[in-house]
C-alpha cells in the first residue's frame, strides 16, 4: 500500500513539472507571435533610422537644429521672448520697453524698468537679461560699485548664464580702474631680491587719495568709487571671475592681477598663494613665466631668517630652478641665478646658526659634529671657514672617540689654501641647474 502512495505521489510530481514547461514554451511563442506581427504592420524598415521611416520619422535624430551659444546668440534664438518661455503681453512690453531704453542710451530710466522685471521675473530669462543689462547701465553710468552689486547678484542666482564672459570682462575691468593697475604684470611690480629698482621702468607712486589707501575711511566724494574698502572690493571682483569663469580667457589674469596687487604692498605670503594656483591650475597661460619668476621671488622675500622655518627657503631654491629648466630663453634667468646664489648663502648661514646654536648650550661634540657638516657643504663660504676654523681649535680627547673626527680635523687644508680669492681657487656652487662640474658655474 504504502508503495502504491509513493508511486502515485512521483506521477503527480512529472506531471506538475511536464505542465510548468508546456506554459512556458506557450508563452515564448506567443510572445513571437506579437512581436512578428508588430514588424509587420510598421514594417522593419522602420528600424533604420536613415530612412526617416517609422518611429523615427519626423528627423527625430536629426542634428539641424542644434547650435552653440555663439550662434543662438547671434540668432537671437536664445531670446527669453522666441525662446519659448510664456510670459504675459505685460512682461513682454515691458522687456521691449527696457530694451529700447538701453539701446537709446537712456540708462537712469532703463534700471527702472529692470529692476521691476528683476522682481517680477525672478529666476526665469528675463530676470536673467535684467541683472545683466542693469549692471551694463550702471557701468555705462560709471557707477562701479553698483554695476559690481548687479553682476554678483547674476551669478549668484544665475551659475550658468550665457552672460558669464561679458560679465567677467565687465568685473576685471572694474577691478584695475579700482587698483589703479594698468597691466597683470609689470616692471615695476617686481622687486629684486637685492632691492633694486627696475630700470626700463620707474615705479609706479600710489594714489594719494587717502580713501583708497585705508579702506576704513569712508568715501563721499567719487562715486566711481565704493563707500568702503575700494581695494578689497577690487579684489572680490577679481576673484569672482576665476571662480565663475575658471576656464575663460581672464581666469589667469584675475590671478596676476591680485598678485600683483599684493606684490606692490610686500604681502608676499598672499602673493605666492595667487600665483601657486596660477602656476598649478594655468600651465597654458602666457603668465606662466612671470609665475614661476614671482613665485621664486615671493617665496624667497617670505625668509625671514636662520633662526625661523626654512621651507620657503628650500622651495624658493626649488623654484628657481625649474625657472631655468622651463624657460631657457627667459630675459630673467641672470637675476635667477644671482638669487640662487643668496639662497646658497642663506642656506650656510642657516647651518651656522646651528653651530652657533650649540655654542651657547656650551655642547662642544655637537658643535664639532654641526661645523663638519657646515665645512663639508658650504666650503666656499665664510661660513664654511668660520667652521674649519671651529674645528682647528675644538680638543682632540673630547670628540676622539667620534668615529672619523680626528682623521677629517687633520684632513683639512690650510687656512691660506681655503680661503683663497675666487679667480684663483673657488668651489662651484652646489645646483640642479648645473650637473656637469666641467660647465661653468656662477661664483659667489
Amino acid at each position: 500500500m504504502t508503495s502504491r502512495r509513493m508511486l502515485h505521489c512521483r506521477t503527480e510530481s512529472a506531471f506538475a513539472r511536464h505542465h510548468g514547461c508546456l506554459r512556458q514554451i506557450a508563452a515564448r511563442v506567443l510572445t513571437v507571435c506579437i512581436l512578428t506581427s508588430t514588424l509587420a504592420a510598421v514594417g522593419c524598415r522602420s528600424l533604420r533610422p536613415s530612412d526617416h521611416e517609422g518611429i523615427f520619422a519626423g528627423g527625430l535624430l536629426s542634428t539641424d537644429g542644434i547650435r552653440g551659444p555663439l550662434e543662438r546668440s547671434l540668432s537671437r534664438s536664445d531670446d527669453p521672448l522666441q525662446s519659448g518661455e510664456k510670459f504675459s503681453p505685460e512682461g513682454q512690453k515691458q522687456v521691449e520697453i527696457a530694451r529700447n531704453l538701453y539701446d537709446q542710451q537712456k540708462y537712469e530710466e532703463a534700471i527702472k524698468v529692470y529692476k521691476k522685471l528683476t522682481k517680477k521675473y525672478e529666476n526665469s530669462s528675463i530676470g536673467e537679461e535684467a541683472w545683466f543689462y542693469m549692471g551694463e547701465c550702471y557701468f555705462a553710468l560709471k557707477d562701479y560699485p553698483k554695476a559690481q552689486d548687479s553682476y554678483d547678484k547674476l551669478f549668484a542666482d544665475y551659475p550658468s548664464t550665457k552672460y558669464v564672459a561679458d560679465t567677467s570682462e565687465r568685473m576685471f575691468q572694474i577691478a584695475r580702474i579700482w587698483l589703479e593697475i594698468t597691466d597683470p604684470v609689470t616692471k615695476s611690480n617686481i622687486k629684486s631680491v637685492s632691492h633694486s629698482e627696475a630700470a626700463d621702468e620707474a615705479p609706479s607712486k600710489p594714489s594719494s587719495d587717502p580713501t583708497v589707501r585705508y579702506g576704513l575711511l569712508p568715501n563721499f566724494h567719487n562715486r566711481q568709487r565704493p563707500v568702503f574698502d575700494t581695494a578689497g572690493r577690487a579684489r572680490n571682483a577679481l576673484k569672482s571671475i576665476w571662480l565663475n569663469d575658471p576656464t575663460g580667457p581672464l581666469a589667469d589674469d584675475a590671478l596676476m592681477l591680485t598678485a600683483a596687487y599684493y606684490l606692490r604692498r610686500n604681502n608676499y605670503i598672499e602673493a605666492d598663494r595667487y600665483l601657486e594656483i596660477l602656476r598649478d591650475e594655468y600651465p597654458d597661460s602666457p603668465h606662466l613665466e612671470d609665475a614661476f619668476v614671482l613665485g621664486g621671488h615671493v617665496k624667497q622675500m617670505s625668509y625671514q631668517g636662520p633662526y625661523y622655518d626654512g621651507t620657503t627657503l628650500i622651495s624658493a631654491e626649488n623654484l628657481k630652478e625649474r625657472t631655468l629648466q622651463m624657460f631657457p630663453a627667459s630675459g630673467d634667468r641672470e637675476q635667477v641665478r644671482k638669487d640662487l646664489q643668496e639662497i646658497y648663502l642663506m642656506k650656510a648661514q642657516r647651518a651656522w646658526a646651528s653651530v652657533d646654536l650649540w655654542k651657547r648650550k656650551d655642547n662642544p661634540r655637537a658643535v664639532v659634529v654641526q661645523a663638519i657638516q657646515v665645512a663639508n657643504d658650504f666650503p666656499d663660504t665664510r661660513f664654511g671657514a668660520m667652521a674649519r676654523q671651529e674645528l682647528r681649535s675644538a680638543d682632540p680627547n673630547l670628540v676622539k672617540d667620534l668615529p672619523g673626527v680626528l682623521e677629517f680635523i687633520q684632513s683639512l687644508p690650510e687656512e691660506s689654501e681655503a680661503t683663497a680669492p675666487p679667480s684663483e681657487k673657488r668651489n662651484p656652487v652646489k645646483s640642479v641647474s648645473f650637473p656637469d662640474p666641467d660647465q661653468k658655474r656662477p661664483t659667489l
